[in-house]
């Protein structure tokens, strides 16, 4: 029986990583990105079976937009089991300099797209009993972050969605969780200039940054050993928040 796991943020690094390790585990893919086309068809071509990918682009700043894409996706596919909230953006600059844009950027594509995505989702899966939902944190949603203050702001209420939606499914047999990465080595930490980055190279045990690979293998990890878990909220970080 053929298995769906949606992706949203696709396009990005960590997103990219995790999709190709669903195809590779046999679900078929929807793929949600916001604007970059270049980085989605590298992706969709890198796969081996892209007759089994649907690309999806939406306006993760756009709240009527993620509302209706999100209900045709729930329309048409009903085996979707997995969703993979990876979509997010940073912005690095002191809290009373942020423009209310920038602001209104950062809770739409962060937190809206939680609400409006999950909630169209939701009932096939407590329906059918099963489910995961993982959500891409940061080590930010539960530490000071001077100068990400918005952003951490953004992530802290992803990590109390990941709870209070997980309390409220435990019953039904889906699982929530979220994982909450340090440093990755994508395209989000390029707001650092070459002595920031070395600084907080300086700062992880581990002397390096982590990959989107080792995002992906946790999710792995989550669908196949961690029936038993929910709730949860998983740092990984090179051992910079000990």
């Amino acid at each position: 029986m053929e298995k769906t796991a949606l992706v949203t943020g696709a396009s990005g690094g960590i997103g990219g990583a995790i999709a190709k390790r669903l195809h590779e585990m046999g679900y078929d893919l929807i793929l949600m990105y916001g604007s970059n086309d270049a980085g989605i068809s590298a992706l969709t071509e890198s796969l081996n079976s892209p007759k089994n990918v649907e690309s999806i682009r939406c306006d993760f700043r756009d709240s009527r937009d993620m509302d209706s894409v999100s209900r045709r996706i729930a329309a048409n596919h009903k085996n979707i089991e997995v969703i993979i909230h990876a979509a997010g953006i940073s912005r690095r600059e002191l809290f009373h300099e942020m423009q209310p844009e920038d602001f209104e950027d950062l809770v739409s594509v962060n937190i809206k797209s939680l609400y409006y995505i999950t909630r169209s989702l939701i009932p096939d899966m407590v329906e059918k009993g099963t489910g995961d939902i993982i959500s891409i944190s940061s080590i930010w949603g539960s530490r000071a972050a001077s100068m990400e203050v918005a952003y951490a702001m953004t992530k802290g209420a992803m990590e109390q969605f990941t709870r209070g939606l997980a309390a409220e499914l435990s019953h039904m047999g889906v699982r929530v969780n979220a994982i909450a990465p340090g440093g990755i080595d994508t395209e989000i930490l390029s707001n650092l200039s070459i002595s920031e980055k070395d600084e907080f190279l300086s700062d992880i045990p581990f002397k390096r940054l982590g990959r989107p690979d080792e995002i992906a293998d946790l999710v792995e990890f989550l669908l196949k050993k961690g029936r038993y878990m929910t709730g949860q909220v998983i740092t990984l970080d090179g051992g910079y928040t000990l």
